[in-house]
């Protein structure tokens, strides 16, 4: 992991930096451990510029840590190690993920010291993925392409949403991977509802499914529209080609927004006009890992992203396809089968 540690010290102003957990997790914990197993609340994880790296956790994560870990039994003597541990100087927080009375308490037992926000050295190191990374995203893409591939034949009469997001998550995890977020499952016009919360609707065109795998930590995400009739069908065949509009542009270098913008023009075009939520985003420890095609940011190679055109038509229907892809110094890499 010492190889993670120092990108983020490439654009972090500081001497050290501490990853606090509480009730809730910030995934750079797991990003600079590289543990699998465990939950790790209330741990914290030093980093250092030479790429060494402290683990401050409860006895009851020490095995899931698998190494030498500083172990405390109370708040008071957590507080206490990480004193030891970060002494006076310039410390790095996540102000992302750091809860308030985390970072009060740190203020408090280390009065000398200046703290410094590093969530964007943090965000630039975490979007740009190593080889390892890669390598279990593609994975979890895996998962989802292959369920993806079954869950047509479970459409049938009678059908409801909550029976096709029951057996979606189970084949996952028959797979090997769990659910990165909550399975959506549409049926006709919840499918007009860009995230939507499964309910007990029964099958109806368009069937939309938007689900993600999680494997080794690492998430996919992926939406399939299955559609019936012509007008259905001509509008699938417009999303699915400002898909392939943005496939053609994503590459090292590429600016995000231009995508997202080139493919609101094509959608306008043919009388749908802008989409209503981001053409995509970063996915990594999180289905929302860094930022959105929204955003003005330069595409580097090495980034994963989802690209995720989307037509809704208030009160009627809608039509989404999304697939993840590798961004390559001159294209991309798909990670999930169309």
């Amino acid at each position: 992991m010492k190889g993670r540690i120092k990108k983020i010290f490439e654009n972090a102003d500081a001497e050290a930096i501490v990853i606090m957990n509480s009730s809730s997790i910030d995934m750079t914990f797991f990003y600079v451990t590289g543990f699998e197993s465990g939950l790790f609340e209330n741990s914290a994880a030093v980093i250092y510029p030479d790429g060494g790296m402290e683990v401050i956790c409860p006895e009851l994560e020490e095995s899931a840590a698998g190494g030498k870990v500083h172990i405390f039994s109370s708040n008071k003597e957590k507080f206490r190690i990480l004193k030891d541990r970060l002494g006076a100087g310039k410390i790095g927080i996540n102000s992302r993920a750091i809860s308030h009375a985390d970072f009060m308490k740190l203020k408090e037992i280390l009065p000398e010291s200046e703290f410094v926000d590093v969530y964007g050295a943090i965000r630039m190191a975490r979007m740009v993925k190593d080889r390892e990374e890669i390598g279990r995203i593609k994975k979890a893409g895996e998962i989802v392409s292959s369920v993806s591939d079954e869950v047509s034949a479970l459409l049938k009469e009678g059908t409801r949403e909550n029976d096709i997001l029951a057996e979606i998550n189970y084949m996952m995890a028959k797979k090997g991977g769990t659910p990165s977020f909550d399975t959506i499952v549409a049926f006709g016009i919840n499918s007009s509802i860009p995230h939507y919360s499964t309910g007990r609707k029964e099958f109806e065109f368009p069937a939309l499914m938007d689900f993600g795998a999680k494997y080794r930590r690492y998430c996919s995400d992926i939406t399939r529209t299955f559609v019936s009739g012509k007008e259905q069908q001509k509008v699938y065949e417009i999303v699915e080609e400002g898909q392939g509009i943005a496939f053609d542009m994503v590459e090292d270098g590429t600016n995000s927004k231009d995508i997202q913008n080139r493919v609101d023009e094509f959608f306008s075009k043919n009388g749908f006009g802008k989409m209503i939520h981001s053409l995509g985003h970063s996915i990594g420890l999180e289905v929302h890992d860094g930022f959105s095609m929204k955003e003005d940011f330069i595409l580097k190679e090495g980034m994963v992203i989802t690209i995720e055109p989307g037509i809704y038509l208030r009160d009627r229907w809608g039509i989404r396809i999304e697939d993840d892809v590798l961004v390559r110094k001159n294209g991309i890499e798909l990670l999930t089968k169309k």
